[in-house]
């Protein structure tokens, strides 16, 4: 029986962050820290002509003022397409022109105020569609030239950034074979991620290297440290990544964004470090946002409701820079057809740059946009044929062994009890309160399914100390959903010892092993593969170690809370008392660990497939939501949501609760109140007084459904629950509102302007 898989075990890290000693990265302080502020392009596409940064210069405090001549460096996950600070050419408003180092923050600020830029505009694009024209103004007439993976294919002298396809099976036949054809459009629009924590990051440099030390709540330490190296042409041993605790991130601080700008600066301040910390009103405006996406997907099914055929085209607003988008939008574009059984699929997906604020990972990584629309039809689908929407589903949705569609064979799918539980907990076919005045009830339904990037490496260190204490090394970055407990409850669980005697550091590159990232919701099966690997290597040499000490059999004993076991004797000794003896003058154990699914047979695709799309696993999702409609103010009450998770096993469930919960959140605010308004390019709401967010006041009730289809390779059966959570919330609600009033919304955010105007369209 197990002793901590399947606990709420309280948080490692919950007294730091109640008492305030939590050190994120605006609590970084060094000797001699200067602070930096950045003047931001007020223009959407222009030449500088000429940048003259005296004023600054000759402000007292003023220690470095760099301009891209200074810098001439560019940076880019996937494509190396965008500069530390702008060259010759501004893109977006809200680009880095000029950054200044000083004493304060208000000397930064006041200096960066007194630059000087003269602009020759350009003529500029703001939407996707448009910037496919063949008059539209190009972006990056370089782009053929940009280092980049061949995996991003683009198509030069056009902003098509990056363009991917796909097909199976014979879509034409499919459609000729199906009794009905629907051809439907989607948009699903730009949010913003809208941590706690704005963007911040520390940089310091060593003109005695070269090297450079970056302290940044980046969700990916050693992905980070490989970036800069790359873009600098440095080894990656000469710059250092170290992790602070991260207040939020949701995929927005998966790359460079503060950190480039204080690396920059801190190549002239001479070894001084250099702090950035960014204002709401930049975050909300000169970060990263979701991808917009316009969706058309064309769906043959027969008369029971059988999928037959799906084509989809997919055109995806970049923004003026690649960041993550070639890989979001490639993975998002393999989820179109979603959770179901097609056997004829055709797609293109076009990633399109625009003179807008860069788009890159968001939560769900593309999921979330493709969701929307392949569950919205769905839906629609389900109305046109009379059949039940939950009933659609489940004849079309993957069972156990089902093949994706590159032919891997599925293992640990829960969908179908996600679909049931779900349903059932909202009440599905039971009969809704009456109307009462200008107030509608309806209920909705939507599912997904989200894989992980694959094969990714992770590895740790496990230390047991001469006391018996236990340190995890790990750069897992605790970015706030508990990934550090839930990796200590693996350890303890593997090792025989209680989680609240392992300390699990924050990360840093010179001394964490390797880790992909905290992304992709991997954390818990990847690093919990790798802690269970070391865990398990750790407690052979401990038991090891006792039988020396104890003079029995190793194989007699065993550890619980460590304390040690003997098979017909009963207790014998704790481990600090078996360590003292073993290591009189000081001593510890130490193993490594490391897992990549790579050569697993569960990633086995069909000859001629992309075994890319294959998953280590894959996570299913179904939320069911309740809602209420003023049919007078259009105004959209969300009264329940019954989310249903297949997480494989439960490490913990506080947590995983936790993180459903505050996926609907997310996913409410997403649908019903979040969207920018802009101008030209320009975010006109870049304050929290006006780009509007769900708060606790609107807060449903939230039920947390855990299935738990135990994975074969999962520690302990788990699999991952972090991304998918706020796919489903969106489909899930517009489901909801046409059943209470009959009128379908196909374009997010849904408000209440465009719900009384359907409604005086609809047929009385």
């Amino acid at each position: 029986m197990e002793t901590w898989i399947g606990r709420s075990v309280p948080r490692l890290d919950g007294r730091e962050k109640v008492t305030g000693q939590a050190v994120y990265t605006v609590d970084v302080e060094l000797p001699n820290m200067l602070h930096a502020a950045v003047l931001r392009s007020t223009r959407p596409h222009a030449r500088i002509v000429d940048l003259d940064v005296s004023g600054a210069q000759s402000v007292p405090g003023v220690k470095a003022v760099v301009t891209g001549r200074d810098f001439p460096y560019t940076h880019g996950g996937m494509i190396k397409d965008q500069p530390f600070i702008a060259f010759d050419r501004v893109r977006y408003v809200g680009e880095v022109v000029a950054a200044v180092a000083a004493e304060t923050e208000a000397i930064a600020q006041e200096a960066a105020a007194r630059i000087r830029v003269r602009y020759e505009d350009l003529a500029a694009v703001f939407d996707p569609k448009e910037a496919l024209a063949a008059d539209a103004p190009i972006l990056h007439e370089g782009m053929a030239d940009y280092p980049h993976s061949p995996l991003y294919e683009n198509i030069p002298g056009t902003n098509v950034c990056t363009i991917r396809t796909f097909t199976k099976g014979d879509v034409q036949t499919g459609f000729a074979e199906a009794d009905a054809v629907y051809d439907d459009e989607f948009y699903i629009h730009a949010v913003a991620h809208t941590p706690m924590e704005t963007h911040a990051a520390v940089a310091q440099h060593s003109p005695a290297d070269g090297g450079y030390t970056v302290w940044s709540s980046s969700d990916g330490p050693h992905r980070r440290s490989k970036e800069l190296a790359e873009a600098l042409g440095l080894p990656v041993n000469k710059v250092r990544v170290l992790s602070t605790y991260s207040g939020g991130g949701f995929g927005g601080k998966g790359t460079l964004v503060a950190e480039a700008t204080v690396v920059a600066l801190a190549a002239f301040t001479g070894g001084r470090p250099v702090k950035m910390i960014f204002s709401r009103e930049e975050e909300l405006s000169a970060a990263q946002t979701r991808h917009a996406a316009y969706l058309r997907i064309k769906t043959g099914v027969k008369k029971d409701g059988t999928l037959v055929a799906r084509s989809a085209d997919l055109i995806w607003d970049k923004g003026a820079y690649a960041s993550k988008g070639p890989d979001v939008t490639y993975r998002g574009a393999m989820t179109i057809f979603g959770p179901y059984r097609i056997p004829n699929l055709e797609v293109r997906s076009r990633l399109v740059y625009t003179n807008k604020q860069i788009a890159g990972a968001y939560r769900g990584y593309g999921v979330t946009q493709v969701t929307w629309a392949c569950e919205a039809q769905m839906d629609m689908i389900a109305q046109r044929l009379g059949i039940d929407p939950v009933a659609l589903r489940l004849k079309n949705c993957y069972v156990e062994n089902d093949t994706f569609i590159n032919g891997q064979v599925m293992k640990a799918v829960g969908l179908t009890e996600t679909l049931q539980r779900a349903a059932r907990e909202i009440g599905w076919g039971t009969p809704k309160a009456a109307a009462s005045g200008p107030l509608r009830r309806g209920r909705g339904i939507a599912t997904t399914l989200k894989g992980t990037a694959t094969p990714t490496e992770s590895q740790c260190v496990i230390i047991a100390a001469m006391d018996g204490s236990v340190t995890l090394l790990t750069s897992a970055v605790e970015v706030g959903a508990g990934q550090h407990t839930a990796l200590a409850q693996i350890a303890a669980e593997t090792i025989g010892v209680d989680p609240t005697t392992i300390n699990v550091p924050n990360s840093d590159t010179f001394n964490t092993p390797y880790q992909f990232g905290t992304t992709s919701s991997r954390v818990t099966f990847h690093d919990g593969n790798a802690v269970r690997r070391a865990g398990e290597r750790i407690r052979k040499r401990i038991l090891e170690i006792a039988g020396e000490i104890l003079q029995t059999d190793p194989g007699r004993l065993s550890m619980v809370n460590g304390r040690i076991s003997e098979e017909g004797v009963g207790e014998r000794a704790g481990i600090k008392e078996v360590f003292s003896q073993k290591f009189p003058r000081g001593g510890m154990i130490v193993e490594h660990g490391s897992y990549c699914p790579a050569g697993s047979e569960l990633l086995k695709a069909d000859p001629g497939m992309p075994q890319g799309l294959s998953s280590a696993f894959w996570m299913f999702a179904t939320h069911a939501a309740e809602v209420e409609v003023d049919v007078e103010t259009g105004i959209v009450k969300v009264l329940k949501v019954a989310a249903a998770h297949d997480v494989g096993r439960v490490v913990n469930p506080q947590l995983c609760e936790q993180q459903i919960e505050g996926s609907v959140v997310m996913g409410i605010s997403n649908t019903l109140m979040e969207e920018f308004k802009l101008d030209r390019g320009r975010v006109l709401n870049n304050t929290l007084a006006d780009y509007k967010l769900a708060t606790m006041m609107d807060l449903p009730e939230i039920v947390a459904i855990m299935v738990e289809a135990g994975h074969p390779e999962g520690p302990y059966g788990a699999k991952g629950a972090g991304e998918p959570a706020v796919a489903p919330t969106a489909p899930a609600i517009a489901g909801a509102i046409f059943d209470a009033i009959g009128v379908r919304i196909t374009d997010l955010p849904i408000t209440p302007e465009k719900i009384r105007a359907a409604l005086k369209k609809a047929p009385c």
